[in-house]
């Protein structure tokens, strides 16, 4: 039998990459900030999560979000 190891490191940034899909940009860095997740390479990890992103692509994010929070939370009333 077999098993595979990952290293926590790389557990870490697997999360941070799904988390960053489901949070609004602010909370996810809050998040980080939290955790004290600043270990390592920061740079290099910031390259990777945001090398397709623009402020402007990040800012659209935003409003989609928040628009679509609160679609949820009329529904919800």
């Amino acid at each position: 039998m077999t098993t595979r190891t990952t290293n926590e490191k790389e557990v870490i940034q697997e999360a941070l990459l799904i988390l960053k899909e489901h949070l609004e940009p602010l909370k996810f860095f809050q998040f980080v900030a939290a955790c004290n997740l600043g270990t390592g390479d920061y740079l290099d990890f910031k390259d990777q999560l945001f090398e397709d992103e623009t402020h402007e692509s990040l800012y659209q994010k935003i409003l989609e979000f928040r628009k679509a929070k609160e679609s949820l939370t009329q529904e919800d009333s």
